[in-house]
C-alpha cells in the first residue's frame, strides 16, 4: 500500500543525494596544484596524513615518471595504484600527471606517491608509504610554529626540530 501526500499524488522518489561517482577526476584547478617534487631532493612526509611529530619521516625522491612510463616500468605497482583509486575514490585522482618514486620510503621499501583530488601528493600503498608528501614545506612549518601547543619540554622541542629538519 503506497502513501499519497496531502495533494493526493504519490511522492517523487529522490535520487541518491550522495552518489558514488563512476569516474573521479582532479577537482582542483591548476593554480592549486602542488609542484612536482624534484629528483634527488628530500621532503617531509606524514604517515596516514596525520600531521604530528610522531608521524613524521623524511624521504628522498628517486624518480618522477609520467603515466605511461610508470605503467611500463612498474606494472604490478600500477595495478596496485588502480585498486587504491577504486577503493579510495574520495582521495586519489584517477589521472595523476606524475608518479613520484622513492626507494627508501617509510618502511625502507619502494614508495609511490600520486596526486590527490585536492592537488597534493599521497602515497599509493596499502599499509606502508600511505603518507602525505609535503612538497611545499608548509605542513612542517605549521607544525613547528604550533609546537607550543604540545606538552614538550624546551629540550624536547629543540631536539624534535633539529632532528626532523632537512
Amino acid at each position: 500500500m503506497s502513501k499519497k501526500n496531502s495533494r493526493g499524488y504519490f511522492p517523487r522518489q529522490r535520487r541518491n543525494m550522495y552518489p558514488i561517482p563512476d569516474r573521479t577526476v582532479l577537482y582542483s584547478r591548476k593554480k592549486y596544484l602542488e609542484p612536482v617534487p624534484e629528483v634527488g631532493k628530500k621532503y617531509h612526509c606524514f604517515d596516514d596524513g596525520k600531521i604530528r611529530f610522531s608521524r613524521h619521516f623524511i624521504i628522498q625522491v628517486d624518480e618522477v615518471l609520467g603515466f605511461i612510463q610508470f605503467r611500463k616500468k612498474y606494472p604490478e605497482l600500477f595495478e596496485r595504484y588502480v585498486k587504491s583509486v577504486k577503493l579510495s575514490y574520495w582521495l586519489y585522482s584517477t589521472h595523476s600527471d606524475k608518479f613520484v618514486i622513492t626507494y627508501k620510503g617509510e618502511n625502507e621499501g619502494l614508495g609511490v606517491y600520486v596526486r590527490t583530488k585536492q592537488g597534493g601528493w599521497f602515497g599509493a600503498g596499502y599499509w606502508w608509504n600511505s603518507a602525505t608528501l609535503d612538497v611545499t614545506g608548509k605542513l612542517w612549518e605549521n607544525l613547528v610554529a604550533n609546537i607550543d601547543n604540545f606538552d614538550y619540554t624546551e629540550e624536547e622541542k629543540k631536539k624534535l626540530i633539529e632532528e626532523n629538519t632537512l
